[in-house]
């Protein structure tokens, strides 16, 4: 089970998204935009699986992860997946940070199944900044 916070624009995505998580056990929270997003993230008591729509108003993902760079305590206690329908066109200095976060992306319309482990796989590894931590480089797990 993981707490997953699912940012995007559409209501209908995040109903979907909420049904389909929920079902699998996931305890979910929503924002539709990046703004609302990082005011979750930053008051959250657990840790999030971030599902982030790259194109939103307000605050897009790529402006969401480069406020998740520039804050050590966001990029630490939280796992970011990156959602979007045009993975072909990313500006090199997203991919860049995508890479030094170690975001994966996901390209809409995604496989559910796939999500769903990609969800599972992050709820129980440590963030970035906590396998550069351990000096290792390895992903410790959290019990």
């Amino acid at each position: 089970m993981a707490h997953v916070l699912v940012v995007d624009d559409d209501p209908d995505v995040r109903a979907v998204l909420r049904s389909i998580l929920e079902d699998h056990g996931h305890v979910i929270s929503e924002a539709g935009d990046g703004l609302r997003a990082l005011e979750q993230l930053r008051s959250s008591r657990w840790p999030f699986v971030v599902l982030l729509d790259l194109k939103m108003p307000v605050l897009d993902g790529a402006a969401v992860l480069g406020a998740v760079a520039g804050d050590r305590s966001l990029a630490y206690r939280h796992r970011y997946v990156l959602l979007t329908a045009s993975a072909q066109t990313l500006p090199l200095a997203l991919g860049t940070l995508l890479a030094c976060l170690e975001v994966p992306l996901v390209q809409k319309p995604f496989d559910i199944e796939a999500l769903l482990d990609l969800v599972a796989l992050l709820a129980h590894e440590a963030p970035p900044a906590a396998r550069a931590a351990n000096g290792t480089g390895k992903t410790a797990v959290f019990p």
